[in-house]
Parts: C-alpha cells; structure tokens; sequence
C-alpha cells in the first residue's frame, strides 16, 4: 500500500471500523513509514481534543436546571404564596408577645408554697 492510501484508512483504522486485511497492512505500513505514523498521531490527537473539548452548559443554566428538577421532584419547596410571608410574621410575631405576656404574668404573680407545702414548713 502507497501513503495515500493509508492516510485514506487512518481514520477508519483509528475508530477499528476497517476490514482485517486493510487494518493488517495499515498496521505494517505504520511501523514502517514514520510520516504516516506522525500523521496517525496527529489525527489521533485531534480526535480526542475534539471529543473532550465538546460544548457544555454554562455553569448558570445548569444551576437552573437542577434547582427546576430539585423543585419538581419535591426536594425544594417552590416559590412562596404572596399571603404566606405576612402571615409567618403574624404568627411568629403573636408568638412572641404570648411568651411576653405568660413571662411578665409568672413575674408579677403572688408567691404561693407549691402544692403540698404548708405555710409553716414553708417558714423553717
């Protein structure tokens, strides 16, 4: 075989899609010519930076993409209603001034002996 029809070869021989026979003399023909060698490497080369080089997403659209996939299979909870906010700090705030007023109530109460005590024993 000539260096021509090799290089034809060099692509199929590199993704093992020729016959047994083109790829027997191709192999031959590369240990023996060093230019198609080099031409081999090259192509090899390119190959493999192409698929590793390939398009991929920015890194914003697949922040979208998980949080929308995230959401859909429930592991997030989705956007909050417009009446949900107000209502959260409503309760939290009449949370707060329970607390306040039970607090100042226990505070301000006349001391009694608990349960079970009586005054004198109380005294000692």
């Amino acid at each position: 075989m000539t260096c021509a029809s090799i290089r034809s070869e060099l692509v199929g021989f590199h993704f093992g899609v020729i016959d047994e026979a083109p790829r027997i003399e191709v192999e031959r023909h590369l240990t023996t010519c060093p230019a198609c060698l080099s031409e081999f490497l090259n192509l090899k080369r390119d190959v493999e930076l192409s698929a590793s080089t390939e398009e991929r997403p920015r890194a914003q659209v697949k922040s979208k993409l998980r949080a929308a996939v995230a959401q859909e299979l429930g592991l997030v909870a989705g956007p909050a209603v417009w009446w949900q906010r107000p209502v959260a700090f409503g309760l939290a705030a009449a949370a707060v001034i329970v607390a306040m007023v039970s607090v100042e109530a226990v505070a301000t109460s006349a001391v009694t002996a608990p349960v079970g005590v009586t005054a004198t024993q109380r005294g000692r």
